[in-house]
């Protein structure tokens, strides 16, 4: 790429981190939420890598890592459902830990949905880069 692709990245690329952040913490008050900004985080690491190349951008994240990634908040993921819907009114009846200004435990599920869609993603590039 040349030295202006290489230019506009470094300058976009913290700005398109910094947003994607906000549409996943903010996605239980605005339109927005777990599937967009991880999209948006998973679009930065492609950026990444058409702009530098699969080697830099597998120093951001590589396949492995996005797999235990994926896992990990794919077994939070579950644990949340499951304690939402079984345990809560048993266990917790005042809602306190999960009370999060006003979106609940929605928050917590935006961030695994994030994460979960951002490894995705970036496992079906790095599949379909490598092919």
């Amino acid at each position: 790429m040349t030295v202006i692709d290489r230019t506009v990245s470094r300058i976009l690329l913290p700005f398109l981190l910094l947003y994607s952040v906000y549409v996943i913490l903010h996605g239980h008050l605005t339109p927005g939420g777990g599937f967009q900004g991880g999209v948006l985080l998973a679009s930065s690491v492609i950026l990444v890598c058409v702009v530098y190349g699969l080697r830099k951008a597998e120093h951001i994240i590589n396949e492995e890592t996005s797999h235990r990634v994926e896992s990990i908040a794919g077994v939070f993921l579950a644990f949340l459902i499951i304690l939402e819907f079984f345990l809560r009114k048993n266990l917790l009846p005042s809602e306190a830990p999960f009370h999060v200004w006003s979106g609940g435990e929605i928050l917590f599920l935006n961030i695994t949905g994030g994460l979960i869609v951002m490894t995705a993603f970036i496992i079906i590039f790095y599949s379909m880069v490598k092919e």
